[in-house]
Order: structure tokens, then C-alpha cells, then sequence
């Protein structure tokens, strides 16, 4: 397979992008990763910002530390006898219930070093559907944007990722 230089691509890049319904464009053929983000987080249908989630409702609450890869991976939740884990690369996180172990594996995917993880699994249960459809609809829209090329809406969705585990770092 014959490897394309970056100028390849930035070629074959639109002026204008669509992304949650409003115009983007694009100038000195570099993409706009905060005004795509921005654009899918102000989007009336979008579950909300993950880091103002993650700001507003996990750290006022009583929360303990978890350690993470700390690298975008794919994560995978295995049942085991004593419970569940969330098996990302070569960590292997343990978990008292499925909720739990759903959102470890979403900020595992995200590529977070550590996160706050509330005491009160119930807690839990409730954010876990608004983070895991915002992760959801950056990946949807990235794929829209970008529909003919799979290895931008990849470039795309790691760099957005990138931008999203930066605000949470920060909202510690």
C-alpha cells in the first residue's frame, strides 16, 4: 500500500464542512477541531458537553480516583466470577457492577490517565447515558463530515478526543 503524505490529504480537503448542521470553514487547509467540537456540542439533539458532565456532576460529588491507560484504546467489559472488569490494552480495571464498568471503558476509550469515579453507583447510572451518547454523536458527526475517507474521520475523531481529554484534565 503506498503511504500519502499529509499534503495529500490537505488537498483533497473541502473549504466548507458541514458539521451538526452549521458551516465550517476550513482555512490554510487545516481542520478546525474546536469549531467542529463546539458545533456537535451546540447541537439542540446532542446529550450535552462530556466535560461539563463530568465538571458539574461527578467532582462536587464524593468521588474516588481510578487510574487509567492513560492512551486511546479500545476497552472491553468481561464478566467475570467476582464481578466485572474493563480490560483496555494491558490494564485490567475491576468493577462491582455494569455501570461502572460502562463508564471506566467509556474514559478508558477517551484515553484519560485517572477520573473521578463517584461512590454512589446510582449516581452513575444516571450519567452514564448522556456521556456514552455525546461520545456516540462525536463519532456519528465525524463520520458525516468526512464520509468518503475513513482515516480522517479517524485523524478527526482522535483529535477531537484529544481536545475533550484536555477539558477534563483541567476541570479536576
Amino acid at each position: 500500500m503506498k503511504r500519502r503524505r499529509r499534503s495529500e490529504y490537505r488537498s483533497r480537503l473541502p473549504e466548507v464542512i458541514q458539521a451538526a448542521g452549521r458551516a465550517i470553514a476550513i482555512r490554510d487547509e487545516k481542520i478546525p477541531h474546536r469549531e467542529i467540537l463546539r458545533a456537535i456540542e451546540e447541537c439542540p439533539d446532542f446529550p450535552g458537553k462530556i466535560a461539563a458532565i463530568y465538571r458539574e456532576k461527578v467532582l462536587p460529588l464524593e468521588t474516588r480516583t481510578i487510574r487509567l491507560l492513560g492512551k486511546k484504546h479500545p476497552a472491553t467489559i468481561i464478566c467475570s466470577l467476582l464481578g466485572y472488569e474493563v480490560q483496555a490494552g494491558y490494564k485490567r480495571i475491576q468493577c462491582p457492577d455494569h455501570v461502572t464498568a460502562r463508564y471506566i471503558r467509556l474514559f478508558s476509550e477517551l484515553g484519560c490517565h485517572s477520573i473521578k469515579l463517584p461512590y454512589d453507583p446510582t449516581v452513575t447510572a444516571q450519567l452514564i447515558p448522556a456521556l456514552e451518547g455525546a461520545v456516540e454523536n462525536i463519532t456519528k458527526s465525524a463520520r458525516q463530515i468526512f464520509p468518503d475517507d475513513p482515516r480522517l474521520q479517524r485523524y478527526v475523531i482522535r483529535k477531537i478526543y484529544e481536545i475533550v481529554r484536555r477539558q477534563i484534565q483541567f476541570a479536576k
